[in-house]
C-alpha cells in the first residue's frame, strides 16, 4: 500500500532534528536541501555541492500598475513610446516600448541636440535593440551624439 511508506517518510521528516542553521524565508540566495526527490524548480549547484534555490529570480514578475494593452490604429509612431531617455554628455540612451497590437521592427529614436540657448545644433536617430519587438516588449537604445547642452528625443518610429 502506498499510504504506509508515504506516512513513514513524512513522520521521519517531522521527527528529524532541526538544523542549527536558521531558515532564510525571504532571502534571494536561500540554500535548498540536497534531495533527489524535492529539488527546486530553478536552482544552481555550487562547486562545493550545495544547491542554491534561484526561485525568486525565475518567478514571472507581476505587471506593475495597470496591465499593458495595445493601442490599435494606423499611426505607428503613437504605438512606439519612449519610456526613458538619458544624456550623459557623450551618449544618448533609453528605452522604447511597443504599445501596438502587432510586431514591429527597426525601431529608431529620433533626437535633437540643443545648445545653451535652445538652438538646434544637430539631429539624428539611434536604432533600438533588439530589432524586433512583440506587443508589450521594450528595447534599449544607446548612441554617441554631438556634444550639446541638451539632447532630447523627438519621436520614435518603426516598421510593421
Amino acid at each position: 500500500m502506498i499510504i504506509l511508506p508515504l506516512t513513514l517518510a513524512l513522520s521521519s521528516l517531522l521527527m528529524s532534528p532541526i538544523s542549527a542553521r536558521p531558515l532564510l524565508t525571504d532571502s534571494t540566495n536561500t540554500l535548498a536541501q540536497n534531495s533527489l526527490v524535492d529539488e527546486p524548480f530553478c536552482y544552481m549547484k555550487t562547486p562545493d555541492g550545495k544547491t542554491v534555490d534561484l526561485g525568486k529570480l525565475c518567478e514571472e514578475q507581476p505587471a506593475s500598475g495597470t496591465a499593458q494593452t495595445c493601442i490599435p490604429g494606423s499611426n505607428i509612431a503613437a504605438k512606439v513610446s519612449i519610456a526613458a531617455a538619458n544624456y550623459d554628455g557623450n551618449f544618448f540612451s533609453g528605452q522604447v516600448l511597443n504599445q501596438g497590437c502587432k510586431k514591429i521592427k527597426n525601431v529608431k529614436v529620433n533626437y535633437e541636440v540643443l545648445d545653451e540657448s535652445g538652438n538646434l545644433i544637430d539631429n539624428g536617430f539611434i536604432f533600438a535593440q533588439p530589432v524586433t519587438l512583440a506587443p508589450g516588449q521594450s528595447a534599449a537604445f544607446r548612441g554617441e551624439v554631438v556634444a550639446g547642452a541638451k539632447v532630447q528625443a523627438t519621436y520614435a518610429d518603426a516598421q510593421e
